[in-house]
């Protein structure tokens, strides 16, 4: 993209995290953008820039140090999600949700779990993937019909899970099964078992959506897949459902600051576009009725910025010992909701802005536009998001 970039602030960074996302940011300028619409119109996942990205040091950033991160903060993978999807809305999303199931792994697994499974996200040469959804269920997680039986030293899974990301691509998934089906509530019985997509019975079809081109979102179906009881995650059977719970704290924010990314990017190429269209001897910036447009997306997008990063820093303070009185599950919520729905609001603004220009497929505010929107359904759509911070108003969370 070439024009003017509108440097949206977000606030109390330290160096070290300014740093960041100033390399993140020159990353997606460089290899992000300026190959970015031929993977939308080609609908290929973007390995090339997904391998720099691990070679510039981008991927797999909260890992621990021996395993090839950087121990990162929420913070940090907040910037970085940002700034890819800032780039392109469709890539960027493919290259951060590679390492979607890492998470869960990195935070229940065991020392010999996160050495085999971790490493080669890092470095680039493997992808993750982690899969909740089922297609009677949808964001209904206590009702998880997957099944995993124990026989001899394996689990035995089957069932079906639907619009998982990467679930085509990716080289294992972290997979939610129903590991004891007489246990005494819904919500109890479930565990993350790792599964290989190698795997004989593990079928993947991807599916075709309405944006997000060059990523991937598939139908998986489990039949009779075999995997050692060692890829059970936690220390023991059950422990799916809080673990579920945590990782979509961290994964609601992170689609937050991906998907005000995705609305910063748009409000960019309209501004650019603002500034040199010309209509009536003048560009069409210079209309008041116009200004007042780009002033009001501007303005969503600097309070989605306060949420965002408000919330992932509250993670980061609770999640080192510090006390924090806020509710970080209403937190995590209000970023995911705003920022998501903003983002719709924003996008929808960038095509009006371009006018019959923003209507064609070859500029990329089309299909910012298309991309936006799965924000407000995957990892709990804004309904869910609506009851959570409900149930948080009424103590009931």
């Amino acid at each position: 993209m070439n024009g003017y970039k509108c440097y949206h602030v977000t606030v109390h960074l330290t160096r070290q995290e300014q740093d960041l996302r100033a390399t993140a940011r020159a990353f997606g300028d460089e290899h992000i953008t300026s190959v970015a619409m031929e993977y939308v119109k080609s609908g290929e996942w973007p390995w090339d820039v997904f391998a720099k990205a691990a070679d510039a040091d981008l991927i797999g950033r909260s890992f621990d140090q021996d395993i090839g991160g950087n121990q990162a903060s929420l913070v940090e993978e907040c910037l970085v999600a940002q700034e890819f999807c800032r780039a392109d809305s469709s890539v960027g999303i493919a290259i951060n949700g590679a390492t979607v199931g890492c998470f869960a792994v990195s935070s229940f697994g065991s020392d010999e779990q996160r050495r085999r499974w971790l490493p080669s996200v890092a470095d680039g040469e493997a992808t993750s993937s982690i899969a909740l959804t089922e297609p009677d269920t949808g964001s209904a997680l206590s009702k998880v019909t997957t099944t995993a039986k124990i026989d001899g030293d394996e689990y035995v899974i089957n069932g079906e899970k639907d619009w998982i990301a990467n679930g085509v691509s990716s080289d294992w998934v972290a997979t939610l099964c129903r590991t004891n089906p007489d246990s005494k509530g819904p919500h109890h019985g479930l565990s993350l078992i790792v599964v290989p997509t190698d795997a004989d019975g593990y079928e993947a079809q991807a599916r075709n959506r309405l944006g997000l081109d060059a990523a991937e979102h598939a139908t998986v179906h489990y039949d009779d897949v075999r995997v050692p009881r060692e890829n059970l995650l936690g220390e023991e059977e059950g422990q799916g459902f809080s673990q579920i719970l945590e990782w979509l704290e961290h994964g609601r924010i992170e689609i937050a600051a991906a998907h005000l990314g995705m609305a910063e990017g748009a409000f960019d190429r309209a501004l650019a576009y603002a500034k040199k269209r010309e209509q009536g001897g003048q560009p069409i910036g210079d209309y008041q009725g116009m200004r007042w447009k780009l002033a009001d997306m501007h303005k969503q997008l600097e309070v989605a910025n306060a949420q965002v990063y408000r919330a992932a820093r509250l993670v980061d303070q609770a999640e080192a010992g510090e006390d924090v009185v806020e509710s970080t599950t209403d937190q995590a919520s209000i970023a995911k909701l705003y920022a998501t729905e903003i983002a719709c609001d924003v996008a929808e603004e960038a095509v009006q802005v371009f006018g019959g220009n923003g209507f064609a497929r070859e500029n990329e505010v089309e299909h910012f536009y298309r991309d936006v929107k799965a924000g407000t359904i995957y990892e709990g759509t804004s309904e869910v998001q609506r009851n959570t911070i409900g149930k948080v108003l009424f103590d009931e969370l």
